[in-house]
């Protein structure tokens, strides 16, 4: 018997032996042992690029691929009808030949879709990207683990809807449904049934948006052992309840292993009340995003430093360098920088990003003694740090105190959304913040 006659299941186990590379090269012996090489075994994931370069491999992957992942991510502009088209094509053929999959993540470039002109939107919504991920969610052999809609605004007003259509409730080990509004000061909220949450008893990962959040929610959250909640802020609501500190004291005695991430999106309002309104004392808050917020709060970062120095590790403040005509000191409103206290008090810091607020390198200098041995990001622009005689000699006192090579950024370092050469657009931040908030999601472990 010839090479090219080994039964399938021989060459499937000569495959296993194998690196993807060296199974990749043995594949091309011929026919036979390439067409076997599609198996679920050796192709788990797919990921789909959406754009003309790709075409012919997402053909390919479709083809080849598409019924036998188990995972798989759809990344598209979605400020092209074309490629939008293109996505839910993808996702309607995946959803009617794959009987596998179990994780779904969609990437669109913005929180908005432009739809194509031939359908209506709600049309178009419905038949390409709600009914098939509901099917999917449908699903009972084997049901979906993963579902993550990418911050879209036009899929977080479903959410309902699809916890509705979880066939294994039991079986959902993440959810990410938080969005990025095209307007934060005016949107939409939907409804979340806190009860909906009830048998999600292996759910680890939750991503919502603060609109949906009660005492009611954080009851039956703190029910599903919980690793890490994330919150979306977009608009400071004063007829929204909030949530209480007895609630968060009480979820977290029950997942103490829990961990607490806040993003603020152009949450231009919210951003003042976050100490006095949103912050709670037994809140596990480990990681905090201002995003584009033009406000700065050094009385927030203080009630970080002194209510979560045991959990508190990162900390990242942007805005887009002269976003306002005057730029902000750091420590404008307090007698002592607050980012140096931080630094001093929350003892597991390791991350701090800041972004278009003026900054004095004494303190920079200061933040590098107290930490410079356990952050593993200090970052912020050259161009937002004021003037000083012995500027070359602070920042090299910084560089020895990093464990790494360390040097403030460079304008052609940092991405548009908050590099200094001119004004960044509204596009730029867009793509910035869909891509930083997604961190959050993907960086599990």
């Amino acid at each position: 018997m010839g090479w090219g006659k080994l039964p399938a299941l021989a060459l499937v186990e000569i495959y296993g032996y194998l690196e993807h590379p060296d199974r990749l090269q043995a594949s091309a012996t011929c026919k036979h042992w390439r067409q076997t090489l599609f198996h679920p075994r050796f192709f788990e994931r797919a990921t789909f690029v959406v754009n003309r370069k790709h075409e012919a491999r997402n053909a390919f992957y479709l083809q080849s691929l598409g019924h036998l992942v188990s995972a798989t991510s759809i990344i598209f502009d979605s400020t092209n009808s074309h490629a939008v088209q293109r996505a839910t094509d993808i996702l309607v053929n995946i959803c009617t030949t794959n009987n596998r999959l179990v994780s779904l993540t969609l990437r669109p470039s913005q929180s908005q879709f432009v739809l194509p002109r031939q359908y209506s939107a709600e049309n178009f919504l419905h038949s390409g990207l709600i009914e098939p991920i509901k099917s999917l969610l449908g699903r009972r052999n084997p049901a979906m683990a993963h579902l993550n809609v990418g911050s879209c605004e036009h899929l977080t007003i479903y959410c309902q809807d699809f916890l509705r259509s979880l066939a294994c409730p039991q079986e959902l080990h993440l959810l990410a449904m938080a969005s990025v509004k095209e307007n934060p000061a005016f949107y939409y909220v939907g409804n979340l049934e806190a009860s909906l949450f009830d048998k999600c008893t292996n759910l680890r990962l939750l991503s919502i948006d603060y609109d949906f959040l009660s005492d009611e929610l954080l009851r039956v959250l703190q029910l599903l052992n919980l690793k890490r909640l994330i919150l979306h802020i977009h608009a400071f609501d004063k007829n929204h309840a909030g949530t209480s500190d007895e609630a968060w004291r009480s979820f977290q005695e029950h997942n103490p292993q829990a961990e607490l991430r806040i993003n603020l999106i152009k949450a231009c309002e919210a951003i003042k009340y976050l100490h006095s309104h949103i912050l709670h004392e037994s809140m596990p808050l480990s990681h905090m995003k201002v995003l584009f917020c033009k406000y700065m709060n050094p009385q927030a970062i203080d009630f970080i430093s002194q209510n979560y120095n045991s959990t508190f590790k990162s900390l990242t403040w942007i805005d887009s360098a002269f976003d306002n005509q005057e730029a902000e000191f750091f420590y404008l409103t307090t007698d002592q920088d607050p980012l140096v206290m931080m630094a001093w008090r929350c003892s597991k810091l390791e991350e701090i990003v800041l972004h278009g607020y003026l900054l004095d390198v004494h303190n920079l200098v200061g933040i590098a003694r107290l930490r410079g041995e356990n952050l593993k990001r200090f970052e912020v622009a050259k161009i937002d740090l004021l003037p000083n005689t012995l500027l070359v000699s602070f920042l090299n006192e910084i560089n020895r105190l990093m464990i790494y090579e360390w040097h403030p950024k460079k304008d052609k370092e940092l991405p548009p959304a908050v590099s200094g050469c001119g004004y960044s657009s509204e596009s730029a931040r867009d793509k910035y913040i869909m891509e930083i908030t997604q961190n959050d999601i993907t960086d599990l472990h």
